[in-house]
C-alpha cells in the first residue's frame, strides 16, 4: 500500500458509536489505533483491536479480507460437498479450524465479540442478498425469487452454526453464534421469521 490508512474522522465522533459504519478494516483498524494513541489504557479499545485482528489479520493491506466469512463459507462447502466422507477425523479438524477462525473456540468471549458477530452476520447477509450470482441458477440464466434467496440463506445459516456443529458435538460451543447470525437473518430479511419457519418445517419433511 503506497499511502498510509487514515482514520475516518467523521466516524470518531462519538466515539465508538459509528464503529461499525467504518467499512475498510484498514480505516477501522487505524481509527482504534488513533484512540488507542490518546487513550493507550482503554481496556475496551484494546479488546475491539484484538477482535479486529482476528477477524481481518494482524497485516493492513489493499485486499484484507473477512476471516469470519472465509471460516463460515468454509464449513458451507465443506458440509454441502462432503470432501471428507471417508474420513471423519479429517472432517472434524477442518470443522474445528474454521470455528477457532471465527472465534467460537480458543478465543475469550465478551459482548464485544458478539457485537463483531453481528456485523459479520450484517455482512454475510448482505454480501448474499445483493450478489448476482448468488441470487441466480444456471449460470446466471435463472433469477431466483426472493423466497428462494430467503430460504437458501435460511439454511446455509443453519447448517453452518448449528447442524454440522451438532454432528461433531460442537453445537454448545455454536449456540451463541447461531442466536446471533438468526436473529440478524429476522432483523434484516422481509418476513423473515415466516421464511425461517418454512425452512425449519422443510426440515421434518
Amino acid at each position: 500500500m503506497l499511502f498510509k490508512t487514515m482514520p475516518d474522522e467523521k466516524a470518531m465522533k462519538d466515539w465508538p458509536q459509528h464503529y461499525y459504519k467504518i467499512e475498510d478494516a484498514n480505516v477501522r483498524e487505524a481509527c482504534l489505533k488513533q484512540v488507542l494513541k490518546e487513550h493507550p489504557d482503554s481496556a475496551e479499545d484494546l479488546r475491539r483491536l484484538e477482535i479486529l485482528q482476528k477477524r481481518y489479520g494482524k497485516r493492513a493491506h489493499k485486499n484484507r479480507g473477512d476471516g469470519f466469512i472465509r471460516a463460515f463459507m468454509m464449513i458451507l462447502i465443506a458440509a454441502t460437498n462432503d470432501f471428507h466422507s471417508l474420513n471423519i477425523n479429517a472432517k472434524e479438524r477442518e470443522l474445528t479450524d474454521n470455528l477457532r477462525q471465527l472465534a467460537v473456540l480458543d478465543f475469550d468471549r465478551d459482548d464485544l465479540l458478539y457485537e463483531e458477530w453481528r456485523d459479520f452476520s450484517r455482512q454475510y447477509l448482505k454480501s448474499c442478498v445483493y450478489s448476482p450470482s448468488y441470487r441466480s441458477t444456471l449460470f446466471g440464466a435463472i433469477t431466483l425469487s426472493d423466497e428462494t434467496v430467503a430460504l437458501k440463506i435460511a439454511g446455509e445459516i443453519d447448517l453452518v452454526t448449528r447442524r454440522e456443529p451438532e454432528a461433531f458435538h460442537l453445537g454448545a460451543e455454536c449456540r451463541k453464534l447461531h442466536e446471533i447470525m438468526k436473529q440478524s437473518y429476522l432483523d434484516m430479511v422481509e418476513s423473515g421469521q415466516s421464511y425461517w419457519d418454512s425452512y425449519m418445517e422443510s426440515l421434518k419433511r
